[in-house]
């Protein structure tokens, strides 16, 4: 089991309608693929995380890095994971947005504030720093 960590920049600010689209789009490609993991974006700043097996994160990944909707696209992790940890979902999502809660896959990760880094494992820890503004800098346009 692999796990990938990554952060961009939309080229131009996301509506709820498309990141609505987005959610279903990658809801269904993750789930035929048999990839978990959570997308966040805030502000123009996407984080995602993306699990599984190593030769169908390396097709998926190439394809996410040519997608014309973000740039400036930064590997902040690749490692091999014993288990999934973004497993009960095919691709959570969360956003400032204010999308309904009952959108299956959203997640209200970003309005959380409890203690990010339970569990002590390093996606978590990219998704609290992402969360509180600490990869902002770094995909900025």
């Amino acid at each position: 089991m692999n796990q990938v960590v990554y952060s961009s920049a939309a080229l131009a600010p996301f509506t709820e309608t498309q990141l609505s689209e987005l959610l279903v789009r990658a809801r269904k490609n993750n789930e035929r693929l048999g990839v978990s993991g959570m997308l966040l974006y805030h502000d123009g700043s996407f984080l995602q995380v993306l699990e599984g097996e190593g030769s169908i994160l390396e097709t998926l990944f190439a394809v996410i890095g040519c997608d014309k909707r973000h740039h400036r696209m930064v590997t902040l992790l690749k490692r091999e994971v014993k288990e999934r940890h973004f497993a009960d979902w095919c691709m959570g999502f969360a956003s400032t947005k204010n999308l309904p809660t009952n959108f299956p896959g959203y997640s209200e990760y970003l309005r959380l504030r409890g203690n990010p880094s339970e569990g002590a494992n390093a996606a978590v820890r990219l998704l609290a720093a992402f969360r509180d503004g600490r990869f902002h800098s770094f995909v900025q346009r």
